[in-house]
């Protein structure tokens, strides 16, 4: 299972849908540098993944989907992902259910541990780096249109 951290952007669909309307190609731009922006992101949350294999932090990725851009951990083939990052109580007792990284604590943060540790740690550089991408392609719509 994937979980998902995102930040909203308000008003990227009708940038995205403007931008379409000038030309085909502008959105794919804009995807292309939030991808980037989501990299950076995910780089720092793999460096605060506790390490065995590396799986875990291998796992954590960037990427764009229509008006989403997000960085998500885990996959089919590291399903204890959210474990790490969120840790585990039982259900019925609320002990812990097994211990990891954090020393006993028994459950995690519920905002997590490494992709949203990193986003909150980042947001003024997330927001700057996202700036300074819609103004980029915005500057390329503008070359097109004129």
């Amino acid at each position: 299972m994937a979980l998902n951290a995102g930040i909203e952007i308000p008003g990227l669909a009708a940038f995205r849908r403007d931008l379409k309307k000038i030309d085909d190609d502008l959105p794919k731009q804009l995807r292309d540098e939030l991808v980037v922006v989501g990299k950076e992101v995910a780089g720092d949350a793999q460096r605060r993944v506790p390490s065995r294999s590396g799986k875990a932090a291998g796992s954590i990725r960037a990427g764009v989907s229509g008006n989403n851009a997000y960085v998500a951990g885990g996959k089919k083939s590291v399903p204890y992902y959210g474990w790490l990052d969120f840790g585990s109580r039982t259900p019925r007792s609320g002990r812990p259910r097994s211990v990891g990284p954090w020393k006993g604590s028994g459950g995690g943060p519920k905002q997590g541990r490494f992709i949203y540790a990193a986003i909150a740690e980042n947001r003024e550089h997330i927001t700057k780096r996202a700036q300074q991408a819609f103004d980029k392609v915005a500057d390329e719509a503008l070359k097109r249109t004129y």
